[in-house]
């Protein structure tokens, strides 16, 4: 069970996110656009194994802690808004940037680069640990099913994104390379949404 009040909040911030031309992003797109939509596929499907990896080991560390301290979930939000006002900072430093991608050579080496780049980024896991608990409410259920149950959400939602990426990578490349408007507009709504979810965080009430 979910905390109906808390998900409007959290699709916008999901969708938000997803549309940030990213790393994830970058690489889907350079990969759909020099070998093809399948290739961009397994690019898609490898990102999601290497970020659901990080999910799960996120959402069992974090059940760990709970048990072990009941102030836990409080000091993880404190952290966890603090990453996030941190990340909006730095993309508002550069807002005109454009996210680098170096194409895979295939299917299964995209699929490989997808999960490995996902598995190997210690971001990843952080980025969850700082998204995933404030939309959770202790009171109404196990955190850690919450937890698993969001990440599932966000994954369709990113899944959506990148999908259109894939079936439009051409123009949608273009479009980012060339337009300098384009880049800062995205990147303005992704600096949005970490520095908004991340003094959520952190003017919160304490919930545990």
């Amino acid at each position: 069970m979910l905390d109906l009040g808390l998900l409007p909040l959290f699709f916008a911030g999901a969708f938000a996110l997803a549309i940030a031309p990213g790393p994830d992003m970058a690489f889907t797109l350079a990969t759909t656009a020099s070998k093809g939509w399948r290739a961009g596929l397994m690019a898609v499907a490898g990102i999601n194994l290497g970020a659901a990896s990080w999910t799960l080991a996120t959402v069992l560390g974090l059940s760990a802690m709970l048990a072990a301290t009941e102030h836990a979930l409080t000091v993880v939000r404190w952290v966890g808004g603090a990453y996030l006002v941190w990340l909006a900072i730095q993309t508002i430093r550069k807002l005109d940037a454009l996210p680098e991608g170096r194409a895979a050579k295939g299917m299964w080496p995209a699929f490989r680069r997808g999960f490995l780049t996902n598995l190997l980024n210690p971001k990843v896991g952080l980025f969850y640990m700082a998204f995933l608990p404030q939309f959770t409410n202790a009171e109404i259920g196990p955190v850690w099913i919450q937890m698993l149950t969001l990440a599932g959400i966000f994954f369709v939602i990113g899944d959506l994104v990148l999908l259109t990426v894939v079936l439009a990578a051409g123009a949608a490349r273009s479009r980012l390379e060339r337009s300098a408007a384009w880049r800062r507009a995205l990147n303005a709504v992704a600096a949005t949404a970490f520095g908004g979810l991340g003094l959520r965080l952190l003017i919160a009430r304490d919930a545990g």
